[in-house]
């Protein structure tokens, strides 16, 4: 070989062994990036599942919360449709007790809101035509006033009017039962509940 092939044959030995070099030094690199870049992308999935798993259990949270809200929303307005249909029910009930029960009640009623002057009672048309015989006496002994009979029917469907002078106090069921709406809604609230 001559001394040019010897050249040249170093000049490619030198040059494989800084190519193999580079090459190999490439390599390394391209490990550590590729690793570098696995190692963010897992880091990155793990955050993201991470992420993910907290608004699961934020998203769970305030469903279970919306729901345990709609919950109680329910029960309070059933609770609420049960007192009202027991409320009309007693209405119902006292408007439609037999003659001797409601002229008893009605007697009750007169010695509790009669007032201690002269008044008149106003009975609606349907109670007018069966009131008990003596049943004005009855009224005038436990009224703490005297009590004259309106001849007048009254528009109302149970109970009494009680006039006194210019002033009319409606005794009727269902003005009872509505101003006394609130307390009897709590009375029976705490009854059935």
């Amino acid at each position: 070989m001559s001394g040019i092939d010897k050249i040249i044959q170093q000049i490619e030995a030198d040059t494989d062994k800084v190519c193999g070099s580079v090459i190999g030094e490439a390599q390394q690199k391209a490990e550590k990036i590729i690793t570098a870049a696995k190692n963010e992308a897992e880091q990155i999935v793990s955050e993201g599942k991470d992420k993910t798993a907290a608004r699961v259990v934020d998203i769970k949270k305030r469903g279970e919360s919306a729901a345990d809200l709609e919950e109680k929303r329910v029960m309070l307005k059933a609770k609420r449709d049960i007192i009202t249909y027991m409320l009309n029910e007693g209405l119902s009930v006292a408007k439609n007790l037999p003659d001797a029960d409601y002229f008893a009640l009605i007697t009750k009623m007169v010695e509790k809101y009669s007032q201690p002057e002269d008044g008149v009672i106003c009975f609606g048309e349907k109670d007018m035509k069966r009131l008990p015989a003596d049943f004005l006496a009855e009224l005038n002994r436990v009224s703490r006033g005297k009590i004259t009979l309106s001849e007048n029917p009254a528009l109302i469907d149970a109970g009494f009017i009680l006039q006194y002078g210019g002033i009319e106090q409606n005794c009727s069921f269902d003005a009872i039962f509505a101003g006394e709406a609130e307390t009897l809604s709590d009375k029976a609230g705490r009854l059935l509940f």
